[in-house]
């Protein structure tokens, strides 16, 4: 199974556009793929692909990674039925749910951080996981990048893009001394959100971009039939399938795919040294209602409190 996490801290770069037309675009090509909606503003389950949020009470992504709920990664899971799926493939989504606003405040609590998301997937049965991130570097993009083999990071041809970029391989480097984990890949640049012909400057931008060092990937200009597919609820690469745009999309899972099972995936550390707060709470509350009677009874039910699987 291969996990790639398309990230860049810097917003307004086109990341959900490509996270959802790239996991389409494998999908249609008869790939098994899972898109997990990690950006808490849920733009890719909501505007891209017009499914619901996870219902208050069900299982949900905020949940699996606080550790609320403890079920496998298939009860999270909602089927896109509208993509053009390939014989023997599927495009299954994670969707954004209410509590991602909170989940970095309660990650917060965990010793070893970034290993949350890594732990929902490991037992996924899926040829591709594309990992669409939040516009930040913060403890969900961590988590990410200590699940991803690689990744892909959508710019545009200007100078700001350069300097996040620095700022993204840095923050990379950082996680991979935190957490001993084996080097993340780069599978790309995707240059987006330009208008052609290029200025002078963008061009000059460009060529900066070239210099980082990692190879660029095909380009995925402005054009108004991603936001017509978006508002359908569909993948460009069904809405339009010979637009520039979902040609686009094609070769980048094609790139993907010639990446597929060539980085050894790290190793997830087990959870029994943790102190988890619900689980001491939801002990303790046992406890007490087995044994105490009158006034004392019932002390810890207002407490947080996971429910055992």
């Amino acid at each position: 199974m291969q996990i790639t996490s398309v990230v860049n801290q810097k917003g307004g770069v086109g990341k959900t556009s490509l996270s959802v037309g790239a996991a389409a675009a494998l999908a249609e090509q008869g790939r098994r793929v899972l898109l997990v909606d990690l950006d808490p503003q849920g733009h890719a389950t909501t505007e891209f692909l017009g499914l619901p949020e996870a219902p208050n009470g069900r299982p949900s992504l905020p949940m699996a990674l606080s550790k609320m709920w403890k079920g496998p990664v298939e009860e999270l899971v909602v089927p896109h039925q509208r993509c053009n799926v390939g014989r023997g493939g599927c495009l299954d989504v994670v969707p954004t749910a209410p509590g991602m606003f909170d989940l970095v405040r309660r990650l917060d609590q965990f010793r070893i951080p970034g290993w949350e998301l890594a732990r929902v997937l490991q037992f996924a049965n899926y040829d591709h996981v594309i990992i669409d991130c939040p516009p930040a570097l913060d403890l969900l993009t961590n988590n990410a990048l200590a699940a991803t083999h690689g990744v892909i990071v959508p710019v545009q041809p200007d100078r700001t893009s350069v300097r996040a970029l620095r700022l993204l391989r840095e923050q990379i480097g950082h996680l991979e001394e935190l957490i001993n984990r084996p080097p993340v890949l780069y599978y790309g640049l995707v240059p987006g959100l330009y208008r052609r012909p290029m200025t002078g400057y963008a061009e000059a931008a460009m060529r900066e971009l070239h210099a980082m060092g990692i190879q660029v990937l095909p380009h995925i200009p402005t054009g108004v039939v991603v936001n017509e597919a978006a508002s359908r609820g569909l993948p460009v690469t069904t809405f339009a399938p010979h637009s520039t745009q979902a040609s686009a999309m094609h070769q980048i899972a094609q790139v993907l795919e010639g990446y597929r099972r060539r980085a050894p995936a790290a190793d997830v550390p087990t959870p029994s040294d943790e102190f988890v707060f619900e689980d001491f709470i939801t002990d303790v509350a046992g406890a007490r209602n087995r044994n105490d009677t009158g006034a004392r009874k019932g002390l810890y039910d207002l407490m947080p409190k996971r429910t055992r699987r």
